[in-house]
């Protein structure tokens, strides 16, 4: 089983006072470093299998636990989870280890967080990879979640979001906490296309949770590893960790985004994008779309899995990975 060592994590207090635990493996001689970025429920953890890949290749590591996950620190003010000043965290730990520029991938809410990075600080950055969630465009206008689910069913047959209805209340997190197993083995589902009845649908969440489905773990998934996973989340608790979705329903990043000139929207690194096709949130047709207008340039790989592609097909995923990383010479 892929563990991280232990005795490479840090703690680092950011700027604006909060403290950030993070994976961080050294580079070889000429090799760069990779800002991995996970997203939600995860942790650091979640990139265990690349980093067991691709440290013995040289490559420099900084993974951290992101705000409100993990080890790093849990505010309960929607405010503090604003993706400019998630940025400028991240930021602050390259500072911390003394990195100019790196390669930043991201999975999930880290690919919101990574696209800020492009839009804010693309200078510190040889390149971008997304995965599953596509290059996140800053957003000027407010959302309206009922609005956005019904358009997206009336287009699609499918509300994608619904699911943010639920995780946006505040006792969403004192539910899933109460039946942990059964809000995992939704999240990393044995069949990823149950995630069009138990997952995108408003209040279907809910209800799975609620009555403590538990249909059990995935092949790709590892008693062991789903135990450790299971671990993590259980002490870091969910509390903090969903006010993601808060922010995004209360448009607390409206102000940010507006405040972003119009042509840091256009991403001209090196990019790539890992769709995944069996994913009912992030569709691969909405993220090719995305990619062609903001980051035309980018390589587009779909794998055949659900959301967590890195995990669901981790030996293809690797090689991808490491076929585009190459592709750019550095």
């Amino acid at each position: 089983m892929a563990t991280p060592d232990l005795s490479l994590y840090k703690d680092v207090k950011v700027s604006r006072g909060f403290k950030y635990h993070y994976y961080y493996s050294p580079a070889a001689p000429g090799k760069p470093t990779l800002l991995l970025v996970h997203g939600f429920p995860s942790c650091s953890y979640d990139w265990r299998r690349q980093i067991a890949h691709l440290r013995p290749q040289g490559y420099g590591l900084i993974v951290p636990d992101i705000l409100g996950a993990g080890n790093t620190a849990k505010p309960t003010d929607t405010d503090a989870f604003r993706f400019a000043l998630i940025a400028r965290d991240l930021v602050d730990l390259l500072d911390a280890e003394g990195l100019t520029k790196v390669v930043g991938i991201a999975h999930d809410w880290g690919s919101a967080i990574l696209s800020r990075l492009a839009n804010r600080h693309a200078d510190r950055f040889h390149a971008f990879a997304w995965v599953a969630v596509s290059y996140f465009p800053p957003n000027r206008q407010p959302i309206d979640i009922n609005e956005l689910t019904a358009r997206a069913l009336a287009e699609t047959g499918n509300e994608r979001c619904g699911y943010w209805k639920f995780f946006s209340q505040p006792d969403a997190y004192e539910v899933c906490e109460k039946n942990i197993d059964s809000f995992l083995q939704l999240l990393y589902s044995v069949n990823p296309l149950d995630w069009y009845e138990w997952f995108t649908p408003t209040g279907k969440v809910q209800e799975w949770v609620e009555t403590n489905r538990q249909p059990g773990i995935p092949d790709w998934l590892p008693q062991e590893e789903y135990n450790l996973t299971r671990e993590k989340l259980s002490k870091a608790g969910l509390r903090s960790f969903l006010n993601y979705y808060t922010a995004q329903v209360k448009n607390t990043n409206l102000e940010d985004d507006r405040n972003l000139p119009v042509e840091a929207d256009v991403i001209k690194n090196p990019a790539l994008f890992i769709a995944t096709s069996k994913d009912a949130v992030c569709r691969p047709a909405i993220g090719r779309a995305i990619m062609a207008k903001y980051v035309p340039q980018a390589k587009i790989v779909e794998l055949d899995t659900g959301h967590w592609a890195y995990l669901e097909a981790t030996e293809r995923f690797n090689q991808e990975l490491d076929a585009w990383l190459e592709s750019f010479g550095l």
